[in-house]
């Protein structure tokens, strides 16, 4: 197995990023859409809940840009509620009678 030793310092200036502005480690990622998308709602997000808004909001941009799922993807919500994500309803075959 090799590893990229320049990983932790992606990971140190993603982490930077997210602390100057929500989005950052996006930025720095090159994603483009995500870091403008999470800007936005963290802008939204402080002007409604004020700094722990802006921390959720960062939070998960820095998960999404470290490992490419959101926060609550990688916290299980969606099990928690009984429902699955989007991605694996699409992905599930359709349940119906077998021909035989």
């Amino acid at each position: 197995m090799t590893t990229n030793p320049t990983h932790g310092v992606r990971e140190g200036v993603c982490f930077a990023g997210e602390a100057l502005v929500p989005g950052g480690a996006n930025l720095v990622q090159g994603d483009l859409r995500q870091a403008g998308l999470h800007f936005v709602l963290g802008m939204a997000a402080r002007a409604a809940f004020g700094l722990p808004g802006v921390l959720l909001v960062s939070a998960n941009s820095f998960v999404k840009s470290t490992t490419g799922t959101h926060l609550y993807q990688q916290l299980g919500l969606w099990q928690r509620f009984g429902t699955a994500p989007p991605a694996a309803e699409a992905a599930q075959p359709a349940a119906g009678p077998e021909a035989g």
